[in-house]
């Protein structure tokens, strides 16, 4: 998968999702460039390794997983050291719920 497709799949999903770049001092293009780069090289080194499709599915899903609980956790510490740590604990409870169904 191209750098150039993977830019035009997250413009997709940030369009129901969109990313909150919190007035961050980077370009957000220059951003989500740089993701693509990492994930597309990720790819086509497994392509190189001759990862089976179900390696590479697990591996990706590892990754997202990963970065989910990256994400989760950096929300929550984000939220407690703001002085909201009821909030962080409603996210987190909320989060529980989703997953539950």
């Amino acid at each position: 998968m191209t750098e150039e497709l993977l830019v035009q799949l997250i413009a997709e999903v940030e369009k129901e999702d969109p990313v909150d770049f919190a007035n961050l001092p980077f370009d957000e293009q220059m951003l989500r460039g740089l993701v693509c780069k990492l994930v597309s090289r990720q790819l086509s080194q497994m392509e190189e390794a001759h990862f089976s499709p179900d390696e590479v599915i697990a591996s990706l899903t590892a990754s997202i997983a990963k970065l989910v609980l990256e994400n989760l956790v950096l929300n929550a510490r984000l939220l407690a050291q703001q002085g909201h740590g009821e909030s962080a604990r409603a996210l987190l409870e909320r989060i529980s719920r989703q997953a539950k169904g």
